[in-house]
Protein backbone atom coordinates (compact mmCIF):
# COMPACT_ATOMS: atom_id res chain seq x y z
CA UNK A 1 0.00 0.00 0.00
CA UNK A 2 1.02 3.46 -0.81
CA UNK A 3 1.58 6.34 1.45
CA UNK A 4 -1.54 7.65 -0.06
CA UNK A 5 -3.61 4.43 0.29
CA UNK A 6 -5.22 3.98 3.61
CA UNK A 7 -7.70 1.17 4.33
CA UNK A 8 -11.16 1.95 4.17
CA UNK A 9 -12.96 2.04 8.11
CA UNK A 10 -16.30 0.33 8.44
CA UNK A 11 -18.34 3.20 9.02
CA UNK A 12 -17.75 3.92 5.55
CA UNK A 13 -15.27 7.00 5.61
CA UNK A 14 -11.75 6.87 4.52
CA UNK A 15 -9.17 7.34 7.02
CA UNK A 16 -7.42 10.72 6.15
CA UNK A 17 -3.50 11.07 5.91
CA UNK A 18 -1.40 12.79 7.83
CA UNK A 19 0.62 13.90 4.67
CA UNK A 20 -1.53 14.81 1.97
CA UNK A 21 -0.22 15.08 -1.85
CA UNK A 22 -2.29 17.24 -3.00
CA UNK A 23 -1.46 17.51 -6.67
CA UNK A 24 -1.79 13.75 -6.81
CA UNK A 25 -5.04 13.78 -5.29
CA UNK A 26 -5.85 16.22 -7.97
CA UNK A 27 -4.45 14.12 -10.85
CA UNK A 28 -6.65 10.84 -9.50
CA UNK A 29 -9.84 12.97 -9.04
CA UNK A 30 -9.36 14.39 -12.82
CA UNK A 31 -8.46 10.76 -14.35
CA UNK A 32 -11.58 9.80 -12.32
CA UNK A 33 -13.41 12.14 -14.25
CA UNK A 34 -12.28 11.29 -17.61
CA UNK A 35 -12.38 7.82 -17.28
CA UNK A 36 -16.23 7.95 -15.87
CA UNK A 37 -16.60 10.97 -18.50
CA UNK A 38 -17.94 12.68 -15.76
CA UNK A 39 -18.37 16.23 -17.28
CA UNK A 40 -20.29 14.67 -20.41
CA UNK A 41 -22.74 12.86 -18.57
CA UNK A 42 -23.45 15.97 -16.01
CA UNK A 43 -24.29 17.96 -18.68
CA UNK A 44 -26.55 15.22 -20.58
CA UNK A 45 -28.37 14.30 -16.80
CA UNK A 46 -28.92 17.97 -17.12
CA UNK A 47 -30.15 19.17 -20.67
CA UNK A 48 -33.56 18.75 -19.99
CA UNK A 49 -33.86 20.39 -17.02
CA UNK A 50 -34.70 24.28 -15.92
CA UNK A 51 -31.96 26.40 -17.07
CA UNK A 52 -29.92 28.23 -14.01
CA UNK A 53 -27.19 30.61 -13.71
CA UNK A 54 -24.44 30.92 -11.12
CA UNK A 55 -23.94 34.02 -9.72
CA UNK A 56 -20.62 34.99 -7.70
CA UNK A 57 -20.85 38.08 -5.48
CA UNK A 58 -19.15 41.19 -6.16
CA UNK A 59 -15.74 41.51 -4.63
CA UNK A 60 -16.41 44.56 -3.49
CA UNK A 61 -19.90 46.82 -2.85
CA UNK A 62 -19.03 49.56 -5.13
CA UNK A 63 -15.82 48.83 -6.87
CA UNK A 64 -13.40 46.91 -9.97
CA UNK A 65 -11.60 43.48 -8.63
CA UNK A 66 -8.33 43.94 -8.16
CA UNK A 67 -5.78 41.52 -8.68
CA UNK A 68 -5.78 40.35 -4.74
CA UNK A 69 -9.31 39.28 -5.52
CA UNK A 70 -8.06 36.99 -7.99
CA UNK A 71 -5.35 35.66 -6.03
CA UNK A 72 -7.91 34.67 -3.24
CA UNK A 73 -10.28 32.73 -5.79
CA UNK A 74 -6.86 30.83 -7.13
CA UNK A 75 -5.36 29.71 -3.61
CA UNK A 76 -8.87 28.95 -2.14
CA UNK A 77 -9.11 25.97 -4.60
CA UNK A 78 -5.45 24.72 -4.80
Amino acid sequence: MSDQEVQQPADGYRAVPAQLDLPSMDHQILELWKRNDTFRRSWEATKDGKRWTFFEGPPTANGHPGTHHIEARVFKDV
